[in-house]
């Protein structure tokens, strides 16, 4: 019986015969790795080039096979492979990838004794290969790719850049997790590598199985040709691994000002592609890349071109440039009240928020086409992409006045709008005490049957604490039993999960946020100096509110819901401060004519 090899190395290819046999396959024929402990299956996609006809005329000391199957993409080329390997390892190299001699070796070794395990090593750029504006930025790219490598001690996920060329792993590891996913037209390596990761797979780093690129691809196949695969892919990613979303390149777009958000959607949709404005630039940089300015210079038209083409092809993935905004660049403003009802003595000043003020707020906000959610439903976006409403509003109330019942919740009812409610869970039915430490009357709170009911209703209750207290100034047991104890609390009142927690007193420091972070999916901050709109790279656990004034008027508000804070109380101030000067020096000035 024949003796089982220690690993199979995988090469697919399509139309690359030259730069295959002359560059790649020798230094894989020529591994100081025994001949007999490895094979090398090259798998043939579609190629047109006489490839496998040149492959059978070799004669190598190793074992050398050959699959031929049409152009069906290179997942499906390697799934192919994989499923015939007889190495008890498998080992990726792509078709002009040149290996040292010992990269196999090094491979088996990281292997021995070990559980599952990706190892994978480092890859340049090839010296010798053609020289153009693209073998430049490869040369950059594994460049800035190893040197993190390097200092990270392998692939960090789920943070990590993975490339499968020069990466071994168990065949058996590769065939649990279902091999490569052949839908994917690009970035099939990232995807294996997460979910290898998530399935609890060690990575390690050889910096020792050096191999290097040589880079053959043009700048036009560069453009918009993988350009095209990797955008498509990427939205695939996104959603085939939720969690991936907020690290997704497609995330960073709902950060931008408004004005390059226009710019993007007319560059975007556009009928012709602007990346064939840039091929002939390209092209002239390519010619001229021995020169330091023409070599930068395409690489900044070589990076805007493939951004634009990425950015198309993500468009035409998810359909529109409708469902693109829904799926990726939803922003959220949050609108914080506290007290709704009538001024009671002694009440916070600036906290209360009177009835009839406060249903022409709703109405305002209906109509201009608003639709109030709850914390779930953002957090519900977050991980999925879907289900928001188009223009979403988050409406929260912190402490659980229990005027709120009253006053606040049928206003909601009847304009179909959800809400998010901040309780403190130990003063339920009881007063607002910390009101006194602002020098204010306790106002009486939310009952348990209240808060039960109206959880029934489309409001949705979250935690604020169990007492209100000052979280920075706690130690570390105290600190969890406010956090955690809120949320035990609250959970076992309205029998499900609780998502979100508001800082009492908008404070928190690093401690006071990790101990957030671990008990709640969502955590809201208050403060005057950091509103804004939340978008999908936000911290879910610094989320930003803006506070709604007790005098508000429609544009007020207005101005929180498009832009997450209002600019028209800083231009007041500015113009209440002209206004004292201008007195000032008319007094100033108008007693000197006096003296005159």
């Amino acid at each position: 019986m024949t003796a089982p090899l220690k690993l199979s190395a995988i090469v697919a290819t399509y139309n690359r015969r030259e730069v295959l046999l002359s560059r790649s396959l020798p230094t894989l024929f020529n591994q100081d790795l025994p001949a007999d402990e490895y094979e090398i299956v090259v798998v043939v996609d579609g190629s047109t080039d006489g490839t496998a006809e040149a492959l059978r005329e070799l004669r190598p000391a190793c074992t050398l096979r050959i699959i031929e199957q049409p152009n069906r993409g290179l997942s499906k080329a390697r799934n192919a492979a994989i499923g015939i390997a007889r190495g008890e390892l498998v080992i990726f190299v792509d078709d002009d990838i040149i290996c040292n001699p010992e990269v196999f070796r090094c491979h088996v070794e990281a292997h021995q004794g070990q559980g599952p395990l990706v190892a994978h090593g480092a890859i340049f750029a090839a010296p010798g290969a053609p020289a153009s504006i693209l073998a430049h930025a490869d040369q950059a790219w594994y460049r800035n790719y190893n040197r993190r490598l390097e200092s990270q001690g392998g692939a960090v996920w789920p943070d990590g850049t993975y490339l499968i060329s020069n990466s071994s792993m168990p065949r058996s590891t590769l065939l649990a997790c279902g091999g490569l996913d052949e839908n994917l037209l690009a970035k099939d390596d990232f995807d294996l590598g997460l979910r290898l990761w998530k399935m609890g797979v060690r990575f390690r780093y050889l910096r020792d199985a050096l191999a290097y690129e040589f880079t053959v691809k043009s700048s036009r196949s560069f453009l918009f040709k993988e350009g095209e695969a990797f955008g498509r892919s990427e939205v695939m990613l996104c959603r085939k691994h939720p969690d991936y979303r907020t690290r997704s390149h497609l995330a960073a777009l709902s950060e931008t000002v408004w004005w390059r958000r226009l710019l993007r959607r007319v560059i975007l949709q556009s009928p012709v592609s602007p990346v064939h404005l840039l091929t002939l630039p390209v092209a002239v940089c390519d010619k001229l890349c021995r020169y330091p300015a023409f070599q930068k210079a395409g690489l900044r038209l070589l990076e805007l071109g493939r951004r634009f083409s990425e950015l198309r092809a993500a468009l035409k993935e998810t359909g529109s440039w409708k469902a693109f905004q829904s799926e990726f660049c939803a922003r959220l403003p949050v609108l914080l009240y506290h007290h709704i009802g009538p001024s009671r003595p002694g009440a916070v000043r600036g906290l209360t928020v009177s009835p009839q003020r406060f249903e022409r707020h709703m109405r305002w906000l209906a109509r201009r086409g608003y639709t109030g959610i709850c914390p779930a439903d953002w957090q519900r976006w977050r991980r999925e992409g879907k289900g928001l409403a188009k223009k979403p509003l988050l409406l929260t109330f912190d402490d659980g006045y229990a005027d709120l019942a009253e006053y606040a919740f049928p206003v909601l009812r009847r304009h179909g709008f959800s809400a998010g409610v901040y309780l403190v869970t130990a003063q339920m039915g009881g007063a607002s005490d910390w009101d006194g430490v602002r020098g204010a009357a306790a106002q009486p709170l939310l009952t348990a049957e209240q808060v039960r009911y109206w959880a029934t209703q489309g409001i949705e209750f979250d935690a604020h604490g169990r007492t209100h207290a000052d979280l920075t100034k706690l130690s570390a047991q105290e600190l969890a039993e406010e956090v955690v104890g809120s949320r035990d609390d609250l959970a076992a009142l309205v029998g499900s999960p609780v998502v979100s927690f508001a800082y009492p007193y908008g404070f928190y420091n690093q401690a006071v946020v990790d101990c957030v972070r671990r008990a709640f999916d969502l955590a809201f901050i208050a403060n005057d100096n950091n509103e804004g709109l939340n978008h999908l790279l936000t911290d879910p656990h610094l989320l930003l509110r803006t506070m709604v004034q007790t005098n508000d008027s429609w544009l007020d508000l207005e101005s929180r819901a498009l832009w997450g804070h209002n600019p028209l109380l800083n231009l007041r101030a500015r113009l209440r401060l002209r206004s004292r000067l201008k007195h000032a020096a008319s007094a100033v000035l108008g007693g000197r004519k006096r003296r005159t």
